[in-house]
């Protein structure tokens, strides 16, 4: 019989994590509706639904969230309280103003990717579920708000207080295994880069890096809330992820280098590279890196002419000390993360307090666009609404507020409302068997409680796969919500029907209008997020100050992150064939460190320089705008003149630190941008005829 239903996919196999889940929320669910009844709430079955709702698989992710919740809800009720008194008599006016808080709220929630985003978000829906069900009575508006904080914050209370002390599942020991995870992919593909294995390998390797440098910063965000020993080193947790997002384009610019060197015999620079490999092999001890960089730094420096050949080396040995750098530092913060009492050294004690968070990407034209879409839905949902003369429709523009609203981070989000709707309506036949056979049949709540248990469970059993979460939570939202359970239990039959059938008319306005004006496939998404890319990296190059590195690449990484899957899905496109985002992303990072470099030089080589970083600007500007070509000639003549600039300046013996710093970045640029190009001369007169 096992073998029978593993075959085809009918009672799967769940894990002990898994069912303490699904026990524990169906446990936080009763106990918010037996608290409802007992204080005599209008709709206690509310609190029920909040509590699956927020109910999270790690306890963490419960709690960061339990308190924007709670203001946010706050918030939308007093938003609901000020409009619906003042402009009940006009019904266009308030339903175009509930609509506009809706919308506005969901805008600003998506220009952030933390628990914060909540906040607004529930103060949105939370305006509409208590605003629109009140037109009919609204003096009795604050009484309702009231009672659905109540409910709401219930809810919230219930499932935090279950979930963090009944076999809480602490983010700090997942997060743990990942940070682990990661610095051995960073290992591998260090050493894949220097032993020069096979592009597949290492580009199997980034993928990995740049995806798990998004999922750690994801869980981060959450360990300031958690219970586990973790949660006292969350600044060095950030200091490790600082160092992750950093190794990416290092580990990436070194795999370039080494491509490029890889028919010259140069002895010290491969002895160099032996000495990393052997480095890293014995487990990149903190205290052997700083010796190991600054003997990297000085081979760099001792760069024995300005030949091409010799600027790579240079600048191969640069990227090699920092890439040393940063991955000692990631050991080191790593066993302090394993070992409370590991040392750290001064800067890196400063460095885990001085660690913030760090800023995602972002899109705020796409984020009005959402927030437009979940306007017009509801002011759809309210027109049927009025025009009907539909006494029970309020549940329409509040399920046309909600779905918008659950959805909007999505590229595409039709399939999910799609899949959400299907799913509640596949639970309302069940719900009608309970709220019509099973429930007139029992009496008192511990005989409800037996009854609710077979199909909650079950369902909550799908709640924390990915793949299924989204379909569970429909099914549980739909049957707990369509039953109404009240402290004196009423079987209405038209009741049922009309409240349900207002769902399916605000689903049909939410898709109707998500369809026509916010969906958007792959490729669209993929060429918004390169054209921010192309657009940042313009800009970058106008600025006249350095950015800081760290905070810089960890929005390059997001949207690489981001963007990985979505070029995958696209497959080969005419104008899409040859775009790496990768080499983007070294290209900011070389751009950063020329213009670091920048405020040491001499005036009139700073102008040369300038003229450099606006030609390459330039060049991305064109993309931005649709302009798919290779850089011209133009930008190379630019950063061959930058080029010699700064090598003579470097050769100087009272040269500035940073101006190796400046060759290893204009050299960086050269080879992204032009890779095929003949090698540079560093006296223009032995240049050849064109």
């Amino acid at each position: 019989m096992s073998a029978l239903a593993s075959r085809f996919g009918f009672l799967p196999k769940f894990d002990r994590a898994t069912v303490l889940f699904s026990v524990n929320s169906f446990a936080a669910a009763m106990l918010a509706l037996y608290i409802g009844f007992a204080l005599g709430l209008p709709r206690p079955y509310w609190a029920m639904t909040t509590a699956y709702i927020v109910s999270q698989p790690l306890s963490g992710a419960v709690r960061s969230k339990a308190i924007y919740r709670l203001v946010g809800t706050l918030l939308g009720a007093a938003a609901a309280v000020a409009l619906v008194p003042n402009l009940v008599n006009s019904p266009l006016l308030l339903s175009l103003a509930l609509a506009l808080w809706v919308g506005g709220c969901l805008t600003v929630s998506l220009l952030d990717r933390t628990p914060r985003s909540y906040l607004l978000m529930l103060a949105g829906y939370t305006a509409a579920i208590i605003g629109f069900p009140s037109v009919n009575q609204p003096g009795g508006i604050f009484e309702v708000a009231v009672s659905r904080v109540v409910e709401i914050g219930l809810g919230i209370t219930c499932a935090t207080l279950v979930h963090s002390l009944i076999f809480p599942r602490a983010v700090g020991d997942m997060l743990q295994d990942r940070l682990a995870a990661w610095l051995g992919e960073a290992d591998r593909w260090a050493l894949d880069v220097l032993k020069g294995q096979d592009e597949a390998a290492m580009a199997r390797d980034r993928r990995h890096l740049a995806a798990a440098a998004s999922e750690i910063h994801m869980l981060a965000v959450h360990l300031p809330f958690d219970t586990s020993r973790l949660r006292e080193t969350t600044g060095v947790v950030r200091a490790f992820h600082d160092r992750l997002m950093l190794l990416i384009p290092l580990l990436s610019g070194l795999a370039e280098r080494m491509s490029a060197l890889r028919d010259v015999a140069h002895p010290q620079a491969r002895a160099a590279i032996d000495a990393v490999v052997a480095w890293i092999e014995s487990g990149s001890r903190r205290d052997e890196a700083l010796a190991l960089a600054e003997r990297l730094r000085g081979l760099a420096r001792a760069r024995p002419d300005d030949s091409w050949n010799a600027l790579l080396v240079e600048s191969l040995l640069a990227r090699l000390a920092e890439t040393v750098m940063a991955l000692g530092e990631a050991h080191a913060l790593m066993a302090r993360i394993n070992d409370p009492d590991a040392p750290l050294s001064p800067g890196l004690e400063a460095s885990a307090v001085s660690a913030g968070r760090r800023r995602l990407h972002s899109d705020l034209p796409l984020a009005l666009l959402s927030g437009g879409a979940a306007v017009l839905a509801i002011l759809a949902s309210c027109a049927a609404w009025i025009l009907l003369g539909w006494g029970d429709g309020a549940s329409a523009p509040v399920m046309a507020a909600v779905f918008c609203c659950f959805f909007a981070a999505m590229d595409d989000p039709v399939p999910a409302i799609k899949n959400f709707g299907v799913f509640t309506l596949l639970s309302l036949p069940l719900a009608a068997i309970y709220m019509f056979a099973i429930l007139p049949a029992i009496d008192g709540f511990p005989m409800l409680l037996m009854v609710m248990a077979s199909p909650l469970i079950a369902m909550g059993l799908y709640v924390p796969n990915p793949k299924h979460m989204g379909s569970a939570l429909a099914m549980i939202i739909g049957f707990c919500n369509a039953m109404t359970l009240q402290e004196s239990f009423t079987a209405d039959f038209a009741a049922f029907l009309n409240g349900n059938l207002g769902q399916f008319v605000g689903l049909m306005a939410a898709i109707t209008v998500t369809a026509g004006l916010r969906s958007m496939g792959a490729e669209a998404s993929a060429r918004r997020l390169l054209g921010r890319n192309w657009r940042g990296l313009a800009r970058l190059s106008k600025a006249r100050a350095a950015p800081e590195p760290t905070a810089f690449a960890g929005v390059l990484v997001d949207r690489l992150a981001l963007l990985t899957p979505k070029l995958a899905e696209v497959g080969p496109r005419e104008d899409l064939v040859g775009v790496d985002a990768l080499r983007d992303l070294r290209v900011g990072m070389n751009m950063v460190a020329v213009q670091a470099a920048r405020p040491d030089l001499p005036r009139e080589r700073r102008s040369t320089v300038d003229a450099a970083l606006e030609a390459v600007g330039d060049h991305f500007a064109a993309l931005a705008q649709g302009w798919a070509r290779p850089p011209g000639v133009a930008v190379l003549a630019r950063l061959d003149d930058a080029l010699r600039e700064v090598t003579q300046l470097a050769a100087n013996d009272d040269a500035p630190d940073t101006a190796v710093q400046g060759v290893t970045g204009l050299v960086g640029l050269r080879r992204n941008l032009f890779p095929d190009a003949p090698a540079f001369v560093a006296d223009p007169s032995l240049e050849p005829a064109a």
